[in-house]
């Protein structure tokens, strides 16, 4: 069993108690988490998995002017003594900085004066932790080495937005993203149509199973007919989807029945998605069919099984509706829960399975929900997200992305997935978090000529919703982030 051990100094126990260390993982030089134990014990940290070789630690820490952030080590080897933790996550983040500012340079970017400093100073800071003899001054050079580098990582990507939409415009003087925010199934007509259809150039209508046929047998199309036909009625692009949820609680309640009946639940998708596709054949422009396959959800299925769920999904569309294209969603595409499951399924390995196999996919669409505990996505830099981006854009197919960032802390009783929020920085809002993290990723995605579509999973949280917090609108009104979403669709999309 390889195992690693990191250790801090005594004053600096309450930080490492603060981090998120029950989410903290190991994995390869690929980023695919493996399974991993992780157990905290006063100062010391120890993550083990069954093999024994060389590793990352990815762990999500406080830090001082950013909240919680998914920082990771460089690779290292398994030992019995003790690494120290504060200057190895350094280490990790400034071979991540550099060596990415590095390959942007190598390709034509220009690094503003501002950054090079901020580098400069981290990477001081860094020598100086890693030649003291000091435990106390390692770790303020080290901690102050990765505030520098956190600030530093955000401004690399924002500069990196800059100059890749600039280059952009002048290839395309209006930028072919579509830009949508999803429709709960019983909305209907959106809050607010006038704001929505100035905002979004898409509208990303949710079909999902659990709502429509909540009752075996007994459909309810006509809320999901009103968001369809008011879509088409504005010009907006309509994404139809998901069809199947397959999250907690998003399934109708007697599919439960069919645990260890896998042909008859293969039967009920089956019959569902073709009564979906029929009936908006030809308004519909883009399939997301399925959500949350590749995670573990309420029903326990094998990976075969998941391939011929699957398989039958897109098969049933393809019969239907030859001609619109369909891509297929991952949920939490860096694969966190596989840390905590010994026989998850990789998304992108799984991903790679479904482009290989002939179904003809048109694209994937990634789950990015971020700073939802548990089901959702830790927080990290969008130069991280853009990297993520980066390596699934390694497939070979266009992708979507699905975003959310909560906007408060607090419980959503009109949420459908409640669930348990990461707070931020105490000195920030949540609303302030929101709109800061959400555009920050926002322009590193326009700038991904390979990114199609961004899909923004909320509108209006005054209506059952979803997500918890996740909407543009709230009982109060529009919320910040909105006048964002506006003035990216005025400047640079159709």
């Amino acid at each position: 069993m390889g195992q690693f051990i990191f250790e801090v100094e005594e004053d600096q126990q309450p930080l490492l108690a603060r981090s998120l260390w029950p989410s903290a993982y190991l994995s390869g030089v690929e980023g695919v988490p493996w399974h991993t134990l992780a157990r905290l014990e006063g100062r010391r940290l120890t993550v083990r998995r069954d093999i024994d070789d060389s590793a990352k630690l990815f762990l999500p820490v406080p830090i001082a002017g950013h909240g919680i952030s998914l920082l990771s080590t460089c690779s290292l080897r398994p030992r019995e003594n003790p690494y120290p933790l504060w200057l190895e996550l350094a280490r990790g983040s400034l071979y991540n900085v550099r060596n990415q500012a590095d390959q942007w340079v190598r390709a034509g970017m220009r690094l503003h004066d501002e950054f090079q400093e901020i580098l400069e100073q981290a990477t001081s800071r860094f020598l100086d932790a890693s030649g003291t003899h000091s435990g106390s001054r390692q770790t303020s050079e080290s901690l102050g080495a990765i505030e520098l580098l956190e600030t530093a990582s955000h401004r690399l990507s924002d500069e990196y937005a800059t100059q890749a939409i600039a280059y952009r415009k002048q290839r395309e003087t209006r930028l072919g993203t579509l830009l949508a925010a999803a429709l709960p199934a019983g909305c209907g007509v959106p809050t607010a149509p006038q704001d929505y259809a100035a905002t979004f150039n898409a509208s990303a209508v949710r079909m999902a199973w659990g709502d429509i046929e909540s009752d075996l047998g007994r459909f309810d199309f006509d809320s999901t007919d009103a968001s369809v036909r008011w879509a088409g009625s504005q010009g907006l692009r309509v994404i139809g989807g998901p069809l199947v949820d397959f999250h907690e609680k998003m399934l109708p309640h007697w599919v439960y029945l069919l645990e260890g009946q896998f042909h008859q639940l293969l039967d009920s998708v089956g019959r569902y998605v073709e009564s979906v596709v029929k009936r908006y054949k030809g308004q519909v422009h883009i399939w997301n069919p399925v959500s949350g396959l590749n995670t573990p959800g309420p029903l326990r299925l094998t990976e075969e099984q998941v391939m011929q769920l699957a398989s039958t999904i897109v098969h049933t569309i393809r019969r239907q509706d030859p001609q619109t294209p369909v891509i297929f969603s991952f949920d939490q595409p860096q694969g966190e829960y596989l840390a905590h499951q010994r026989d998850g399924i990789s998304p992108i390995h799984l991903a790679d399975s479904l482009a290989r196999c002939g179904l003809g996919l048109a694209g994937v669409s990634l789950e990015v929900r971020i700073g939802y505990a548990g089901w959702g996505m830790t927080p990290r830099s969008s130069l991280v997200i853009g990297q993520m981006l980066d390596r699934w854009a390694t497939l070979g197919l266009p992708l979507m992305l699905q975003l959310a960032v909560p906007s408060d802390t607090s419980h959503d009783p009109l949420a459908a997935r409640p669930g348990e929020i990461i707070a931020g920085d105490p000195g920030d809002s949540a609303e302030t978090r929101q709109i800061e993290v959400a555009s920050a990723i926002l322009r590193v995605a326009l700038a991904k000529p390979y990114l199609h579509a961004v899909v923004w999973e909320g509108w209006d949280d005054a209506l059952p919703h979803t997500l918890p917090h996740a909407g543009l609108y709230d009982a109060g009104g529009p919320r910040p982030l909105l006048q964002y979403f506006r003035r990216i669709r005025e400047e640079l999309l159709n």
